[in-house]
C-alpha cells in the first residue's frame, strides 16, 4: 500500500486514519463503516479519471473483509454510479477492458463524506423522472440508438446498461438563467458519457427557437 505521506489531509478521518482503513462509523461508535465509503475513498485518492482497477486489487488495498462476489461488487458501483460516478465494465463497452477490469471515467460524490452524499442525492433525478424519461425515450440511449441490456453493433460480449443524464449540463444552464425541467433529461447509455457530451454544443431549447420563429414571421410580415 501506498505510504500515508503521500495522501493529502483530507484523505484522514479527523481522528488521523485513513478512510478506507476506517472499520467504524466515526458518526456513531459500533456501527461498522459502509464498504462502498470505503471503496469510493480508496479509489478517490489512489486513481485517476481513465484509470482501472480490478476486484482483486481492491482486496488487496482494502482487506478480505471486503467481499468478492460479483452480485455485490455490482451493488456497490451502482451506488457509486447513483452518486454521479462513471464506471465502465467489458460488459458497458469497454472493448479495452478484460471481464475483470473496471475503467474510472468520472468521479462523483465523495461517498464516504454524508453531508456530501446527502446534497448530491438532493440534485439527482428521483425514481418517477428516471422511469418517465426511459417510457418516453423507449428505453433506449438517444445518442447511439442501444437498448437496455442489448450489445453493442458487433460487439457480442457487450451488455449496455441504461442511465439518464442532461442534454445541457446544469453549470451552463444556470449560466443561460435557464431552470431544469423533464425535457433535459434524456436517456444514455453507459458508452455515451458525460465526458463526450462536455464537448457537444448546447442544443436549442424550445424558447429560444420560438423566439427565433416569431421575429422571422414579424420581419417577413413587413
Amino acid at each position: 500500500m501506498t505510504t500515508d505521506a503521500e495522501y493529502p489531509p483530507d484523505a484522514y478521518t479527523p481522528g488521523g486514519v485513513l478512510w478506507w482503513e476506517l472499520t467504524v462509523s466515526p458518526a456513531a461508535e459500533k456501527q461498522p463503516f459502509g464498504q462502498t465509503s470505503r471503496l469510493a475513498a480508496w479509489l478517490w485518492f489512489n486513481k485517476e479519471v481513465g484509470s482501472q482497477f480490478t476486484m482483486n486489487e481492491l482486496r488487496g488495498a482494502l482487506g478480505k473483509d471486503i467481499d468478492g462476489r460479483s452480485e455485490h461488487l455490482n451493488r456497490r458501483l451502482r451506488e457509486l454510479r447513483e452518486n454521479g460516478w462513471v464506471i465502465r465494465s467489458q460488459r458497458d463497452g469497454g472493448r479495452k477492458l478484460r471481464h475483470d477490469e473496471y475503467c474510472i471515467d468520472k468521479f462523483g460524490a465523495r461517498y464516504w463524506l454524508k453531508e456530501e452524499r446527502r446534497q448530491h442525492r438532493k440534485a439527482a433525478p428521483s425514481a418517477r423522472v428516471r422511469r418517465l424519461v426511459f417510457e418516453r425515450d423507449g428505453h433506449r440511449c438517444v445518442l447511439c440508438g442501444v437498448g437496455a441490456r442489448e450489445s453493442y453493433p458487433g460487439e457480442s460480449d457487450t451488455n449496455a446498461r441504461l442511465t439518464i443524464g442532461h442534454r445541457i449540463p446544469q453549470e451552463r444552464l444556470r449560466s443561460r438563467a435557464a431552470a431544469d425541467d423533464l425535457d433535459n433529461w434524456h436517456t444514455e447509455c453507459a458508452r455515451c458519457n458525460e465526458l463526450a457530451r462536455d464537448q457537444m454544443p448546447d442544443p436549442h431549447r424550445y424558447d429560444e427557437v420560438l423566439g427565433s420563429v416569431l421575429r422571422i414571421g414579424r420581419s417577413q410580415g413587413r
